[in-house]
């Protein structure tokens, strides 16, 4: 299986650098251990939310322009589903840079869903900070998650089934 040779060639702690754009608040690049390898264009990493509270399993679609993160509370109860509109590209071997199009979109366990941050999106474009493609991307990738979320497949059955993975370093606490 793919995966597997991923983790016996480079190894089962492998970071991957991701350098995340927001218009809205200031950019930082961070190196985050991977945590599933589905290939270049779908991984996963693990952080602990600011708040300290929420456990965040998030799942990279490289080429689908969204992240799908698996929410759980600290004790590893799972919460919901949190969705970013994204652009992203990879830029160099584990490396990516990625673009939040500030469009987000929570799935509930019980197929419910809320989007939020649409007024950030539109204070966005009223200040000329997204470009016209990044806007209609935005949309675009939106509208298909939405009819993916109403069709109940935007939610992979490998998340589905995920766990929250062990809490290590500056995530214990």
């Amino acid at each position: 299986m793919v995966r597997d040779a991923f983790r016996e060639s480079v190894g089962v702690h492998v970071n991957v650098v991701i350098k995340k754009i927001k218009f809205t608040t200031i950019n930082k690049t961070y190196s985050e251990l991977v945590r599933d390898w589905r290939g270049r264009h779908c991984f996963a990493t693990q952080y602990a939310n600011p708040d300290g509270k929420r456990i965040f399993l998030t799942y990279y679609f490289v080429k689908n322009g969204y992240t799908i993160s698996k929410v759980f509370k600290r004790s590893g109860e799972f919460l919901y589903y949190y969705c970013d509109v994204m652009e992203m590209h990879q830029t160099g071997r584990l490396r990516y840079v990625m673009v939040d199009l500030l469009l987000d979109l929570i799935v509930y366990p019980d197929g419910r869903y809320h989007l939020i941050d649409v007024d950030e999106f539109a204070d966005s474009v009223e200040k000329g900070h997204l470009k016209k493609r990044q806007q209609v991307h935005a949309l675009r990738t939106l509208d298909r998650m939405l009819r993916l979320t109403t069709e109940k497949k935007l939610i992979p059955s490998f998340i589905q089934e995920a766990k929250m993975y062990p809490l290590i370093g500056k995530m214990k606490r």
